[in-house]
């Protein structure tokens, strides 16, 4: 029998029936409720024509629900296309006809878009979803029959160019990730997952439900980030020890203090950071204020997403990404492929069971970038002597100015070490007489102030002159995609 996400939620599900699985806002969800609510929901798919092989969407906001549909869904042998939130009719619609899904589950909060869709199965909370999940005590049949190498989730991933393209991943791809994330962070089924980064993205899918799931932890569910009260809440009356976020939520909370004995009191135990690069101003900070470990990882949806973390025990290195997860193997390639030597700056490749089956519908995309069973990340960085990782930049975003490589992240980092950047974000804009020149986007703190002269002034003294911004531009805040990554195809508009 293949092992696939139904399956292990299934043995969860008997080894620890009761155990708390999912919490949100006072409600409590058992591990066996969660299996059966998913199976329910399966049969219903499968009354609805959903086969093996077929899609259905998910647009929902952090809830149960989402848990019960994911599950479900693969479940009937179908693969889950979590939709981001954030985006507009026409960008949903481009998605629902590429995959093809039929179904779509939602809710009344995303009436506004869904009116306007046409050819699709709407299956709403509070509605047709309840009466689906029913049955659940008397479970209808469900075609549990995809194999471990058929996808489980299709994940849309936007370039700098172009539509977003279907990022295939299989029952194994995902299972693999969440046992080897299981050995990096060791976690326990005692652990308390809090999860308020959106569920659709594949970072806190994976770390904060997909993982617990797999070792029968709780997920401690909140609705959004926002507001922020709510997560520290969270954190103290819901005992969380393990906690995820994105760099902006741990800068934010590295310039608060809390009294030590606080601190030493909380269950929280370990924090990881991922989906957009740290300072190490601000690991400096939360080192300094925290006695908790903060750990810096790095992935991409095509693997998973989770590729590497610095260490729980052993050496946590400032502006590395840490070490490759257990089965995964990593290259650093030159401009023609061959391999380059530890400490030199390459295209870092990735191997292992959590890269990505495709892009659907896009064989040739597929082909670019999976060569020889190797993702080309299109991540430039370098692996040092100890194996931990640096990224340097995105390949796309390296300036070549006069002949010179400039490495954007660079002078991101060093603008963020003046104490009143919030945000910064550097791209290369057209030069007659260079090619290409640095041009910085930064937000202020609320109540700071700056000038163009005083950051290029401030940026003077920490790098060369040739990497110097020629303009820098003031904004109320940059533009960020849901998991708090700069956009920067948008600055460069």
């Amino acid at each position: 029998m293949s092992i696939t996400l139904g399956s292990r939620l299934e043995l969860t599900a008997k080894k620890y029936p009761s155990r708390t699985a999912l919490s949100f806002e006072g409600r409590k969800i058992s591990y066996r409720e969660l299996d059966d609510l998913s199976s329910a929901f399966a049969g219903s798919l499968a009354s609805l024509g959903v086969k093996r092989g077929g899609a259905v969407a998910i647009l929902l906001n952090n809830s149960p629900e989402f848990a019960v549909a994911y599950f479900g869904i693969v479940k009937a042998g179908a693969a889950a296309v979590p939709l981001n939130t954030f985006l507009a009719a026409p960008e949903i619609e481009y998605i629902l006809s590429d995959c093809g899904a039929k179904v779509l589950v939602t809710s009344p909060e995303f009436n506004n878009i869904t009116v306007s869709l046409r050819g699709i199965e709407i299956i709403s909370t509070g509605g047709a979803f309840e009466e689906m999940i029913s049955g659940r005590n008397e479970l209808r049949p469900y075609p549990d029959a995809a194999k471990e190498d058929e996808p489980a989730a299709i994940l849309y991933t936007s370039g700098t160019t172009g539509k977003p393209k279907g990022v295939m991943l299989t029952h194994e791809n995902l299972l693999s990730n969440a046992d080897a994330c299981v050995k990096m962070f060791k976690v326990t089924r005692k652990d308390r997952f809090l999860l308020f980064l959106p569920m659709f993205h594949a970072f806190s899918f994976m770390v904060c439900l997909l993982l617990p799931v797999t070792i029968g932890a709780r997920v401690i569910i909140l609705r959004s980030v926002k507001p922020f009260s709510n997560v520290i809440k969270a954190v103290v009356f819901g005992r969380a020890s393990f906690f995820i976020a994105i760099p902006p939520v741990y800068n934010l909370l590295s310039m608060k203090r809390f009294p030590r004995l606080i601190l030493r009191l909380l269950p929280l135990r370990i924090c990881v950071s991922g989906a957009a690069p740290l300072s190490k101003d601000t690991l400096a900070r939360w080192d300094k204020n925290y006695p908790i470990p903060l750990l810096e990882g790095y992935g991409l949806t095509e693997a998973s997403p989770v590729v590497s973390c610095n260490p729980l025990d052993g050496v946590r290195k400032p502006g590395s990404v840490g070490l490759p997860l257990p089965g995964m193997e990593t290259r650093i390639l030159s401009e023609d492929g061959s391999d380059l030597p530890r400490g030199q700056v390459g295209e870092i490749a990735v191997r292992g069971p959590n890269v990505m089956k495709g892009y659907l519908n896009a064989p040739e995309a597929t082909a670019e970038t999976l060569k020889d069973g190797w993702l080309h990340t299109g991540d430039l960085g370098y692996i040092d002597g100890d194996g931990y990782i640096f990224i340097v930049d995105r390949k796309k975003d390296l300036i070549i100015s006069h002949g010179m490589n400039i490495y954007p992240r660079e002078i991101e980092e060093a603008l963020y070490a003046h104490p009143a950047v919030r945000q910064a974000a550097v791209v290369g804009v057209t030069d007659e007489g260079r090619g290409e020149v640095p041009k910085a986007y930064v937000s202020l703190h609320e109540g700071s102030a700056a000038t163009e002269k005083e950051l290029k002034l401030f940026l003077k003294g920490r790098l060369a002159l040739y990497k110097l911004p020629r303009h820098v531009v003031f904004m109320d805040a940059l533009p960020t995609n849901a998991a708090g990554k700069i956009l920067k195809k948008e600055l460069r508009k």
